[in-house]
């Protein structure tokens, strides 16, 4: 009896099974990745030095590249959807749309959050990573949009972001400042999207991003693809207006303190009941 039990087979996990359908969207979220990163190399070498060319006002020709651009992730969003990679939904997108001198604030949880939002505009700043102006495939496609880099002097950033909001443009910030950690709701928040509040006093307009899986995440790699296609939903809220989140009698820093606290507790309440993976 005891040479039975011990010739029987050890208990292992059961694998899961992957079908055609897991294969052709590791296929197609590879083949999407390849075509973005080339799609922006082209923009680079041909249409933004053309319009350099014919367009010498720098603001103008810094207008139309945001135009291209956004337009460029509209195709590619559609590509996504139509390929089985990723598929978006939006509420109350015009509301973005027609915004004007605001800090657009949106957490972080994917890979995609920036593309995916930005799709849906036709103009917009933003504050990107600054190794994206060191990409060999995205550098001139972050450049000729004028984005703001993320470890520029804090002085001179907000001295931009300064011009752009007073501009009449908005400007698309993530307070975590990166993805969103594998397994976590929110990463740590931080103070530049208050500080740029402060010295603007522009109003604030929360974008709240969900998604239905743990993937594309900080530390996650694009192949290790979610079990099923991954679901965006983007939710404009209506705006903070500055003046609610001011008190004058703090000192700076103590401001920053709190309208960061407050932008991170406010996410955490409107994703409290959002859990990756909670919808197939």
């Amino acid at each position: 009896m005891t040479d039975k039990i011990a010739q029987q087979p050890a208990p292992h996990r059961k694998r899961t099974q992957k079908g055609f359908n897991w294969y052709w969207r590791l296929f197609a979220t590879g083949f999407a990745f390849a075509s973005f990163g080339l799609g922006g190399l082209f923009m680079a070498l041909t249409i933004f030095p053309a319009m350099m060319l014919v367009l010498q006002d720098r603001e103008k020709r810094r207008r139309y590249a945001q135009l291209v651009i956004f337009r460029g992730f509209r195709v590619f969003a559609g590509m996504l959807d139509i390929i089985g990679v990723a598929s978006v939904e939006t509420e109350n997108i015009a509301q973005l749309r027609a915004a004007n001198g605001s800090i657009i604030i949106a957490n972080h949880p994917t890979l995609l959050d920036v593309v995916m939002i930005l799709a849906q505009l036709d103009k917009c700043q933003c504050v990107v990573k600054h190794q994206l102006f060191r990409n060999p495939f995205l550098f001139g496609v972050v450049r000729a949009a004028g984005f703001i880099r993320n470890d520029d002097n804090p002085e001179h950033l907000i001295k931009q972001a300064k011009h752009h909001l007073s501009d009449g443009a908005c400007i698309l910030i993530f307070p975590e400042g990166t993805r969103t950690p594998s397994n976590q709701t929110l990463g740590k928040f931080q103070r530049g999207v208050a500080n740029i509040a402060i010295e603007t006093q522009a109003d604030l307009i929360p974008v709240v991003v969900h998604c239905n899986h743990d993937t594309l995440k900080k530390g996650v790699p694009w192949y290790r693809i979610a079990p099923s296609k991954i679901r965006y939903r983007i939710v404009v809220d209506k705006p903070l207006a500055f003046g609610d989140l001011h008190d004058p009698e703090l000192s700076r820093a103590k401001q920053a303190r709190y309208v960061t606290r407050f932008i991170r507790d406010y996410f955490v309440d409107r994703l409290k009941n959002d859990r990756a993976g909670k919808r197939t």
